[in-house]
């Protein structure tokens, strides 16, 4: 049986199943989100100029929608939020983004599924299936908390072959969409703080865009029977709400390994104050341990806060917190690494936590609290270092398949880099993409072998996609449902990696498959 890149058998019909959910073990076969995506502004054609800014909406700056898009007479007046569509391959737009809240526990994503392809297509076909899975996050960059969508206690009426514990997301995803026409989507998520007022989307078949959060009661949203059901609550075992782990690579001085690094936010690891670990935590610990690849090493946690409180408290607070990840980290990978704890309370912020004007500045000071650690691996028994990258992955080069940079943005915290593959053949070709942030090889080694991405800051360090716990895929996505570049078309990869330092300006873009990396400016 054929399986496509969400390790799902090809051919939807094929994946109905009875009441109960998917096992996430399913999809060990390959990687999930895969993206034909034209652009983020209108019509935009595949393999235009990159974006000159950040992908982000606002009602003031962004691209009005054109009914001509689709030549649909159901295809809404847009409200001004950036349109993305998708390549010939799968002619489909994502319009009218919109993020709005319902109460203080949920937060609605609605936009518009417009199809201007020659047949029938389903939102589910590219990933929005609530009776399989649903490939749809929110990121809150400052906090660095990703947000998988809200599960229903009770079976949905409007969805053939509904259960218990499906993802609420409308009945209109599972609903074939015609040619020419159009359907409103919805999916709810769990809400952020208040002070969030914007989310990185990311939705499978399109480029990741910025959206700004509205008010409860705002007028963009349409009302939508999955508005008024409730959410379960959170599972423990598997929380929605997960913090998003960015591993970088420092290039090995002579003789000596690597050293790894990665920042966990707190914000989603502890609560206001607090050095007890939410559930949230405990998985962090799990996606962080399975992104190393040596069994032994000195580890060193170092805890931050923002500027609120005394020096005293919050000195304390960030050595208690380093001291929690230390214990938890120390219970996963066991004896064979030594610990040690730091903490620098205030000390060390990576961002302002005032404005200019000297008021509050909510996200810097998200930003500043935070945990993070440092892997320097011991050498093995022959006294050589452990392999730390993979060798020269060529099976692309002189293929028809030519990569070029379309864009790396930086965000706040992390990284935006997308990558244009273009195929100049006169038949489709595979690119051989897997995404599967715990896949190694038995020496350690990552075992990638076409078109995945990873960064190379000015330092030599390697910077790997986040990965977020509440999915099975990292933090990068190649297309819709396969990793097949159609002949003369172009596929659009992204991946979201940890920001880049702050002066830097420019950056080398590794793309899986090709030996010559591919150099890039970053916008800001």
């Amino acid at each position: 049986m054929a399986v496509d890149s969400h390790g799902l058998a090809v051919g939807r019909r094929a994946v109905r199943r009875t009441p109960g959910r998917l096992p996430r073990t399913v999809v060990g076969v390959a990687a999930a989100l895969v993206l034909m995506s034209a652009g983020c502004t209108g019509a935009a054609s595949v393999g235009g100029a990159p974006p000159a800014t950040r992908p982000t909406t606002s009602a003031a700056s962004a691209v009005p929608g054109d009914r001509s898009a689709t030549g649909s007479p159901d295809v809404p007046a847009s409200t001004g939020a950036r349109d993305l569509s998708v390549s010939s391959g799968v002619q489909v737009t994502a319009r009218d983004l919109r993020l709005v809240r319902l109460g203080r526990s949920d937060l609605a994503l609605q936009f518009e599924f417009a199809n201007a392809g020659p047949a029938d297509l389903r939102p589910a076909d590219l990933g929005l299936d609530p009776l399989t899975h649903v490939i749809a996050f929110l990121v809150d960059l400052p906090r660095g908390t990703g947000y998988a969508t809200q599960r229903t206690p009770q079976a949905s009426p409007d969805i053939d072959l509904s259960a218990p514990g499906e993802a609420r997301v409308s009945a209109s995803a599972e609903h074939d969409v015609a040619p020419g026409h159009s359907a409103t989507v919805t999916l709810v998520f769990p809400a952020p703080p208040a002070a969030a007022r914007s989310m990185l989307v990311l939705v499978d078949g399109f480029v990741p865009v910025e959206v700004p959060i509205q008010a409860e009661g705002a007028p963009a949203l349409r009302d939508d029977p999955v508005l008024h059901v409730a959410s379960s609550p959170p599972d423990e075992l598997d929380p929605p709400v997960a913090p998003l782990v960015c591993p970088t690579e420092a290039t090995p001085a002579a003789g000596r390994p690597a050293r790894a690094s990665f920042r966990l936010p707190s914000d989603v690891l502890f609560d206001f104050g607090s050095a007890i670990p939410t559930a949230a935590a405990a998985k962090a610990i799990d996606a962080l341990a399975s992104q190393l690849t040596v069994t032994g090493g000195t580890v060193t946690v170092a805890g931050h806060t923002d500027s609120v409180g005394g020096d005293a408290d919050n000195q304390r607070l960030s050595e208690a917190r380093a001291a929690t990840v230390q214990q938890a980290l120390a219970a996963r990978l066991g004896a064979t690494f030594t610990y040690r704890t730091v903490g620098f309370g205030a000390a060390d912020p990576v961002a302002p936590n005032t404005r200019p004007d000297g008021s509050d500045d909510p996200d810097g000071r998200a930003r500043n609290r935070r945990v993070e650690l440092t892997v320097d691996p011991e050498p093995d028994a022959s006294g050589q270092p452990p392999p730390t990258s993979e060798a020269p992955n060529t099976a692309l080069d002189g293929s028809p398949l030519v990569p070029a940079v379309r864009s790396v943005s930086g965000l706040a915290g992390f990284t935006l880099a997308e990558v244009a593959i273009h195929n100049s053949g006169s038949t489709d070709r595979e690119l051989g993409y897997l995404n599967n942030p715990s896949r190694t090889s038995p020496d350690g080694i990552r075992a990638d072998t076409g078109g995945e991405l990873s960064l190379v800051s000015s330092t030599g360090g390697r910077l790997r996609p986040c990965v977020f716990t509440p999915s099975w895929w990292g933090l990068l996505a190649n297309g819709t449902g396969a990793d097949t570049v159609p002949a003369g078309g172009t596929l659009v990869q992204w991946a979201l990696f940890a920001a880049l330092p702050a002066d830097q300006r420019a950056v080398d873009v590794v793309v899986g498959g090709y030996r010559a990396a591919l150099s890039a400016r970053i916008a800001s």
